[in-house]
């Protein structure tokens, strides 16, 4: 059987629980907003440290030993009618609950895409640039930095062209309106702000030129790529994401084999079978590594090109390794 741990709202995991069904997989879903109020868990542990456990998901009793693999997407905190708790007593059990879960994952048997623990360890910007480098991948210069003078000395090395892009959350709640934050051209007048660096450390690059971008997916040994025509569309052009992916041009690209592998090398780094890379496409040809988001979207992909069957590799990883465990 394959766990799906994730949360209601998460699209990729029906575009894969379709396939699931179409090729009559047993499967069970996990919504880990729904635990503990519609998810019982029951974890013993003998004296000779022997383990015993099950889940009962929507009334459906999971034994630990019957889950031979775990796709780990999207989980998120429990949630609570309102007035139900307190908010003392909802952060006690959200705390509980988020650390019985965490145990169970350390304990739990069977092949994980990819285990919570390694997806925590290659989260770090900074850290993927390196291992990246090492591995022979072109990687931007890069400037993490609090202090207003050597942001100032990194602008003017690098001819004032640079752009700012957060580290981990890319967006803010203002009022509960949510803004999103890009990757945005460092101008003359952001210069005039260097100071407010000294409130949150921030992430700065050299500005690459952009042919194109990449999107490379690698499942497992599998690599899969999509070229995203930014530079089409005016809006799209310093971030992707500004445009809906509707709205550009993709198509599938044959990534050389060197390239190739040494994206499969950095994902099998951190000990993960999937990875969504990130790369710039220069007007010369050179492949620019910018991140690797361990846990990234692909369904738009296969959407935007049928031809990438992304959802295929990873119901085959998913069976095919759950079968070794």
């Amino acid at each position: 059987m394959i766990l799906i741990v994730t949360n209601k709202t998460d699209y990729t995991a029906d575009f894969l629980i379709l396939e699931l069904q179409r090729r009559r997989i047993e499967y069970v879903r996990f919504n880990t907003e729904d635990f503990p109020l519609l998810i019982e868990v029951s974890l013993q542990i003998e004296a000779s440290g022997e383990v015993n456990g099950w889940f009962s998901i929507y009334g459906q009793r999971i034994e630990f030993t019957d889950i031979q693999s775990i796709w780990y997407r999207r989980p998120l905190s429990p949630t609570f009618p309102e007035a139900m708790f307190d908010a003392s007593a909802q952060d006690f059990i959200i705390t509980e609950s988020r650390y019985t879960l965490d145990s169970i994952w350390r304990i739990l048997p069977g092949f994980w895409v990819s285990h919570p623990d390694k997806l925590r360890s290659a989260e770090t910007k900074a850290h993927q640039l390196i291992v990246a480098a090492k591995l022979g991948l072109l990687v931007p210069d890069t400037l993490i930095t609090t202090s207003a003078i050597q942001l100032k000395t990194f602008y003017d090395n690098h001819r004032r062209d640079i752009i700012y892009k957060p580290q981990r959350h890319a967006q803010v709640d203002r009022d509960g309106h949510i803004d999103l934050i890009y990757t945005s051209l460092v101008t003359q007048d952001h210069a005039k702000s260097f100071s407010d660096v000294k409130y949150v450390p921030s992430l700065f690059q050299t500005h690459i030129p952009k042919s194109s971008e990449l999107r490379i997916t690698v499942v497992g040994n599998r690599v899969f790529t999509v070229q995203i025509h930014s530079q089409e569309n005016s809006l799209a052009q310093s971030d992707w994401r500004r445009a809906s992916s509707t709205e550009l041009r993709h198509t599938p690209y044959d990534l050389p084999e060197e390239i190739a592998q040494r994206c499969v090398a950095l994902v099998q780094s951190y000990d993960l079978v999937f990875g969504a890379i990130d790369m710039i496409l220069t007007p010369s040809g050179d492949y620019i590594f910018l991140e690797v988001n361990p846990n990234g979207q692909w369904a738009w992909i296969e959407q935007m090109c049928p031809e990438i069957r992304i959802c295929d590799a990873l119901v085959e990883l998913l069976i095919s390794q759950g079968n070794r465990s």
